[in-house]
């Protein structure tokens, strides 16, 4: 009777856990769909009050205009035509461009928050060694050094036919679709990734670190090297994890830069995003796929930030709305 007890009320904490992140994931969800039409449509307003020239011609009131292109872009996912590309749908460029987009993004958050929290680990648990002060010192050279000049550093040192230094493996400067071989896909993204990567990879250093210092002096960890156990194996099993939940925050407050440096990042490896054409469009006053544009870098930055809530949420049930 107390084993089939103790069964229910498990049962029971794991329905209340579901409940609480369901509910804070609709919450989330919400709130990423609120984001991108409320910054398209205020991007929009902007324009056409600096630009009444655009709106020659139509006499609708302004905010019935903007009712309606909001309506066809987010219900009938029609931004319109872009004259710089063809005269081609605005969708089409963006179906075709967000995945390798999600794909840029995703790995460089990865390769950001792991070395980062790696790096920071490290010098918190070995301070004032050298190999902490090379990581530190590392740290705020990425966080202070433009991406592009940091990828174009790379491709003159060690790009394909660019390369001044000759090593046995370069740098592709093609990108390769991932249907033509996934491999090749791979290997032309993963320059990207740790150059677009890096300042993130300093941001979160440096909050682990601080994070991490805290945590070492707390009464458990103390006890538990106390009673025989490696410091190595308390750091790794019992201090990261307690110190981890701060890097998630931080990521999330710094992803409106990284999405920003995610264009810089196109433009210098030739990566088919859908920011390629954003250069020819401003120069054009191709209006429609700016807004176009806006909305996908605000949904981008909305889902990352949702997809590192929900990473939080899972680390640290304080942040969780109660069922």
């Amino acid at each position: 009777m107390r084993a089939r007890g103790r069964g229910r009320g498990g049962a029971s904490a794991d329905v209340a856990i579901a409940v609480s992140l369901g509910k804070f994931l609709l919450t989330r969800l919400a709130s990423v769909a609120l984001v991108v039409v409320g910054v398209t449509g205020l991007t929009w307003l902007a324009v056409h009050a600096l630009r009444p020239d655009l709106r020659a011609g139509d006499d609708r009131f302004i905010f019935v205009a903007l009712a309606d292109y909001l309506q066809g872009a987010f219900l009938h996912f029609d931004f319109g035509r872009s004259q710089t590309a063809g005269d081609r749908e605005i969708e089409t460029l963006i179906r075709q461009g967000v995945p390798v987009d999600l794909a840029l993004l995703g790995g460089a958050l990865a390769v950001g928050m792991l070395g980062g929290i790696a790096g920071g680990a490290v010098c918190a648990a070995e301070p004032g060694t050298l190999r902490a002060r090379v990581l530190e010192a590392l740290a705020v050279l990425f966080m202070c050094t433009p991406v592009y000049v940091i990828g174009l550093t790379l491709l003159l040192l060690f790009g394909t036919g660019l390369g001044m230094v000759e090593v046995e493996i370069s740098i592709p400067t093609r990108y390769v679709p991932l249907g033509d071989s996934v491999l090749g896909w791979a290997g032309s993204m993963l320059a990207p990734w740790v150059v677009l990567g890096l300042p993130l990879a300093g941001v979160c250093l440096r909050m682990m670190r601080a994070s991490m210092t805290e945590v070492l002096d707390e009464e458990y960890l103390r006890t538990a090297m106390a009673k025989g156990l490696r410091r190595r194996t308390v750091v790794r099993r019992h201090a990261v994890p307690s110190a981890v939940a701060p890097v998630f925050t931080l990521t999330g407050v710094t992803l409106p830069i990284v999405v920003t440096n995610l264009v810089l990042v196109e433009q210098v490896f030739s990566v088919p995003g859908v920011f390629t054409g954003m250069k020819k469009g401003i120069a054009a006053g191709d209006f429609d796929l700016l807004f176009a544009l806006t909305a996908v870098a605000a949904g981008l930055v909305a889902v990352a930030s949702l997809a590192t809530d929900v990473v939080l949420a899972w680390l640290d049930p304080r942040v969780r709305p109660r069922a």
